[in-house]
């Protein structure tokens, strides 16, 4: 990647893996980021800590930031990145609206409440920024929509922006045609099981749509996979049949684990492998709504409201 100024930048992240993935590509003196980090001291001090390695200026240097995706890993640290460099950030639509949104207390417990979690796991989760998708500070002052189709050099390498929703509704990655390369941000990842999940907002059949993309994906020649997270990777096509193949199997298992009339909560409960934490039980909780919401579309589950709770049984 190097031979072709596209560099992998690693930033610390405190949570969900120990870093993660932004990329810088230069060209004609000028350079590219994808993806920014969290925010916070630490991804401030990798930063600083990489533009004096390259010789950047990020006052003059940089052109511009593109953003995968509005999580808070890749989003969060490019209000301050803006401020640095004084150039546009830009982010998919869809992504922005997402960014923007957050919950209000009552509309969390509520949301919250009709998947039968538990009324003090939502008291303490109230104060937790990122369940309450609050953890984008500062926010950019000025983003420009990032389309897919749009094309950016990154290195001497062109990169075209392609929808692959799924993981968010408006995820962005880039691809170049001519090395068969793919940036792909959360969506496409071999060392973990990209994070499919449902918290009442956005796609509201969101594995549905992943692995609608995932077989998409089947027609793409791919040589290399560059993440937000873990390694980079040259398998796609072995990847690719993998993570259809575990989702596929993991529909089954969670349709089997609905014995009763059963709310999203007891259900991930018969997923977790020990006892998990108020935050990791939320994390289980979206991911568990996914599920559950595919098979309610598929016809395999059915859903009942009772006193504000939903319940789900077979069909």
């Amino acid at each position: 990647m190097e031979t072709k100024g596209l560099y992998q930048v690693s930033l610390p992240l405190s949570f969900w893996n120990d870093q993660v993935h932004a990329y810088l590509g230069k060209r004609d003196g000028k350079w590219t980021i994808v993806d920014t980090g969290i925010y916070g001291v630490d991804t401030r001090k990798r930063w600083e800590s990489v533009f004096a390695q390259y010789g950047i200026d990020p006052t003059k240097d940089i052109e511009r930031i593109l953003v995968t995706h509005h999580h808070a890993d890749h989003f969060g640290f490019a209000g301050e990145m803006q401020e640095w460099t004084g150039v546009e950030v830009l982010l998919p639509e869809a992504e922005q609206e997402l960014a923007e949104r957050a919950w209000t207390k009552e509309g969390f417990r509520r949301f919250y409440q009709t998947t039968g979690l538990p009324d003090a796991m939502i008291d303490e989760l109230q104060d937790n920024a990122t369940a309450r998708n609050q953890q984008i500070l500062p926010v950019p002052s000025r983003v420009m929509a990032l389309q897919e189709g749009d094309s950016f050099f990154l290195g001497e390498l062109l990169f075209e922006a392609i929808n692959m929703p799924g993981h968010t509704s408006g995820h962005i990655c880039f691809y170049n045609r001519e090395e068969q390369i793919l940036i792909s941000g959360d969506h496409f990842t071999r060392e973990v099981v990209p994070y499919i999940s449902y918290h009442g907002y956005g796609d509201t059949n969101p594995l549905a749509t992943y692995l609608a993309t995932l077989r998409q994906m089947k027609s793409m020649e791919i040589s290399l996979v560059l993440p937000g997270h873990g390694p980079a990777f040259a398998d796609a096509p072995e990847r690719l049949n993998e993570l259809i193949s575990h989702f596929e199997s993991r529909l089954g298992f969670v349709c089997q684990q609905v014995t009763k009339e059963m709310t999203a909560y007891e259900v991930s409960h018969t997923l977790a492998t020990k006892e998990l934490a108020t935050f990791q039980q939320w994390i289980l909780l979206g991911e568990t709504n996914a599920y559950l919401r595919y098979l309610v579309a598929s016809g395999e589950l059915c859903v009942a409201t009772e006193s504000g709770v939903c319940k789900y049984s077979r069909t």
